[in-house]
């Protein structure tokens, strides 16, 4: 869900990041090696100028819903494509700034989220709502065409479309990520200081859920949560890393960074800090079969599938001479049928580097 733009010459500052294992996960049953479910890049565009795709949502009849930009001769406007279970269209007129998230009811009811608003296509055309200036979302999600959530990891605060205004409603702690699991029961999570916060919505208010306290590595180390996904009235899970500053054996300056994995089974939580450094924990869903989905780095990541307490680990395929960033991950309702969403771009350091907006899917 979080994801930096790359054009021309700047690269994602994620390209830096060693492409390392995930060490940490060892710690919940961790089987790196054996078999995962497959999947495939199923396509990538080939767009005039570079594009980025953010974040991907998809309907229980198959339709996919991506947004994020693309930048044509310097021109940088908001990208929305839409698979219709056939073919692959760019929707016309999309917002013109760079857009981080995207939800939607229906194909006529799909939502997406830049700096300070929402735009909304009702299958002919866009109208825009303002969020306010200082709300840039990160992530939204909806029960129905009259419930739909918003959050910026900047705030302390949500919005929520009642069907017919987006209101501000404060919450206990800044949330990165919303899962809307079902009507008057939504949960977030992000940050509260230096610790992770997990918020749930009861239909009247946002609570923090207490969870246990985390021994940081290191005395300026944080923790934080960058997404959450409901798999069932009594299994939550909530994924990040900690990080904090320190030194290499040469001395020089490096940012280390440990897994963190939280879940709940209907009535308490376990967290759990990986041992090694490694890539954070990006994206986690659940697979349609009581096991998740979870997505580790962004920059050629490392896709685990965890059943039970076995974690099984796929890297995230690309083309030979290429690189790829995965932003987001999506289950088809009702299946068990997994989406990605990001680009890609050309390996080493060409001169005219081009980003080209891909997707992912599970056979």
């Amino acid at each position: 869900m979080r994801s930096v733009f790359v054009s021309g010459m700047t690269a994602l500052g994620l390209a830096c990041l060693p492409a390392m294992a995930a060490y940490g996960v060892t710690r919940e049953g961790g089987q790196a090696g054996e078999s995962a479910p497959v999947w495939r890049l199923t396509r990538v565009n080939t767009l005039p100028g570079d594009d980025v795709l953010d974040d991907v949502t998809v309907l229980g009849n198959g339709s996919v819903w991506a947004a994020g930009h693309r930048v044509v001769n310097g021109r940088q406007r908001g990208l929305v494509q839409w698979f219709d279970g056939g073919s692959w269209k760019v929707i016309p007129g999309s917002p013109p700034y760079e857009l981080k998230a995207v939800t939607a009811t229906s194909n006529r009811d799909v939502w997406v989220f830049g700096p300070g608003k929402a735009g909304r296509w009702n299958g002919r055309a866009w109208t825009t709502a303002s969020l306010g200036s200082g709300f840039s979302a990160t992530d939204a999600d909806g029960t129905g065409a009259k419930d739909v959530w918003a959050v910026a990891e900047s705030s302390a605060s949500a919005r929520h479309w009642n069907g017919s205004s987006w209101k501000s409603v404060r919450l206990p702690a800044r949330a990165a990520a919303v899962d809307a699991y079902k009507p008057g029961e939504v949960w977030a999570a992000g940050t509260k200081g230096a610790r992770p916060a997990i918020m749930r919505w009861n239909g009247r208010s946002w609570a923090l859920v207490p969870t246990p306290a985390i021994t940081l590595p290191a005395p300026d180390a944080a923790a934080v949560l960058n997404d959450i996904a409901v798999v069932g009235p009594g299994d939550v899970w909530a994924v990040g890393a900690v990080s904090w500053e320190g030194a290499d054996n040469e001395g020089d300056d490096r940012t280390y960074s440990r897994t963190l994995v939280m879940r709940w089974n209907g009535s308490s939580w376990t967290a759990s800090v990986g041992a090694a450094n490694a890539q954070p924990y990006t994206e986690v869903e659940p697979d349609g079969k009581g096991g998740v989905w979870v997505a580790q780095g962004q920059w050629n990541a490392t896709l685990w599938h965890v059943t039970g307490s076995t974690w099984r680990s796929t890297p995230v395929p690309r083309k030979a001479g290429t690189d790829a960033a995965l932003f987001s991950i999506a289950r088809r309702p009702g299946t068990t049928t997994m989406w990605g969403a990001g680009f890609t771009v050309p390996q080493g350091d060409p001169d005219d580097p081009s980003a080209n907006g891909a997707f992912w899917r599970t056979r």
